[in-house]
């Protein structure tokens, strides 16, 4: 005969199990979508482990006097800390340009605090591919940004900022492939 206490650890862990599943999935899924100038982006990302997002982006851009495209997927760590909103992690961008195409593997970040102004935050964000993670034409590439978001219902904000992303391509001083002031939204499921 099995005792009732062996049922009380399995009772618990069950329960724990169920609740951090359900909370992930109170907001698993988020879409952006963001416009400047010259360009458009759309972004998507989804939570596969307490503090840990997978996601997937598409930006298209004009800025440089030619058509580029960049191509990327993320997988991004969210400790918590009061007060901020941090994530660290990598991205693989792929740039299909008039420059010349290939990807690589950047690391970086995001931080966010909020301000006095109620429901408004604001950050940074940047990724960096260095020479040694890169590959096809691709020499090295970076991008960064600065945001200020504002919060409209539970897990939907609209936000503006600025974002510059710049790629040196092999045998050649570099080209901005995207500079200016940015306008999005993000909705979350």
């Amino acid at each position: 005969m099995i005792k009732r206490s062996h049922f009380k650890p399995l009772g618990f862990a069950l329960a724990t199990a169920t609740f951090v599943f359900a909370s992930q999935q109170a907001m698993a899924l988020s879409v952006s979508a963001n416009g400047g100038k010259d360009s458009f982006g759309v972004e998507a990302s989804q939570t596969i482990l307490p503090s840990l997002r997978a996601g997937v982006g598409y930006l298209n851009t004009d800025d440089s006097g030619h058509n580029a495209k960049a191509y990327s997927g993320s997988l991004m760590f969210s400790p918590w800390l009061p007060g901020i909103d941090l994530s660290v992690g990598g991205r693989y961008q792929y740039q299909d340009t008039h420059y010349g195409n290939g990807g690589g593997l950047g690391l970086g970040g995001s931080a966010f605090v909020d301000t006095p102004i109620p429901l408004t935050s604001v950050g940074a964000y940047g990724f960096y591919t260095p020479k040694g993670l890169a590959h096809g034409d691709i020499d090295k590439s970076y991008e960064y940004g600065a945001q200020a978001r504002v919060n409209i219902i539970s897990h939907t904000y609209v936000y503006g900022g600025y974002r510059y992303l710049r790629t040196d391509f092999d045998n050649d001083n570099g080209h901005t492939l995207d500079s200016g002031p940015v306008l999005g939204v993000s909705v979350g499921f």
